[in-house]
């Protein structure tokens, strides 16, 4: 349990980052999705943790470079800083044979909006933002102790259209339902791990976008993996992440400003386990994408415990 709570300490800086600018979203013109990719690299979320309460800080620099492709903002550039608080809570409660938790994340973002592919470019900027994303709530996530270092999580998370709200605002106006699955292998100083999401929108509401209000964003299947190998304090691997929308927007600006959304990405993670904190840092870049604004994205992670039940004290103590 000692190995696996540090394991799982030092990946618990964010559950996921909510309504964070990383690709521009084909799923709904002129806004961003409520999930950003990538954003679990590095968890093991199919484990949870010891009881306690869990936070940390995870930063992503997002888009450097990057630009846009298919119907989306073709010869845009986006690229932006994001970052996310989280709050894990594992009360200890078993329920169907798994380990429950709750949890929160409140993210946080600034953007740049630049008029050329190369952003090496002496442009001027034509927009940019800075925004208090939809958070993200997670009222339930099960995991079972598979045995043999296996594990196996299934949760529900909903994302509220109750950050920055204002007329042209990134921020998504829909709400998002978005059920859970994972599953991590914690043993022999392995951490793999492979984390899906699907997210499920609902119609468009406010100020947020090109198209009518009538428009609804597709919806789409999200995958975040990790490979590292932990020796010492140090853990290091291979990662990856995708999106691909599984179903077609719809409104009057379709076709001409929606498209599906592809996207994938690959680089590689390092990390360092200082004790009550851990770091985790970890590049990843597009490989292939579609209707999508993309790009070299760098990122860190720092995890810790807030608090944990004290130890049951012997009813009668020794001499």
């Amino acid at each position: 349990m000692t190995r696996l709570k540090k394991i799982v300490l030092g990946g618990l800086a964010a559950l996921a980052i909510g309504g964070v600018a990383s690709s521009a979203s084909a799923m709904e013109s002129g806004t961003f999705q409520n999930r950003l990719n990538g954003a679990t690299v590095g968890l093991p979320l199919g484990a949870l943790p010891p009881p306690g309460l869990y936070s940390g800080l995870e930063t992503a620099y997002l888009g450097w470079p990057g630009h846009g492709t298919g119907n989306q903002a073709p010869g845009l550039d986006l690229p932006a800083i994001a970052q996310a608080v989280p709050f894990l809570y594992v009360p200890g409660w078993n329920f169907l044979g798994a380990n429950y938790a709750m949890s929160a994340v409140i993210a946080f973002y600034t953007f740049t909006v630049l008029p050329t592919n190369n952003i090496n470019e002496p442009q001027a900027p034509i927009g940019w933002g800075a925004e208090v994303a939809n958070p993200l709530w997670n009222p339930i996530t099960l995991s079972w102790n598979l045995g043999g270092g296996w594990f196996v999580s299934a949760g529900f998370n909903f994302m509220a259209p109750i950050g920055t709200r204002y007329a042209g605002t990134p921020n998504p106006d829909y709400w998002t339902f978005e059920p859970t699955f994972a599953i991590s292998y914690l043993a022999n100083n392995w951490v793999l791990s492979a984390n899906f999401f699907y997210d499920i929108n609902t119609a468009s509401t406010g100020p947020c976008c090109i198209g009518p209000k009538a428009t609804t964003s597709g919806d789409a299947l999200y995958g975040d993996f990790t490979a590292a190998y932990k020796f010492g304090k140090w853990e290091i691997g291979p990662v990856a992440y995708f999106e691909v929308q599984t179903t077609s927007d719809t409104g009057a600006a379709c076709p001409a400003l929606c498209g599906d959304l592809r996207n994938f990405a690959v680089g590689g993670l390092v990390g360092y386990d200082f004790g009550p904190v851990d770091l985790q840092v970890w590049v990843t870049d597009s490989v292939s994408r579609q209707n999508a604004i993309d790009g070299l994205d760098v990122w860190t992670r720092l995890g810790f415990r807030i608090w944990a039940p004290e130890a049951p004290k012997p009813l009668v103590a020794k001499n």
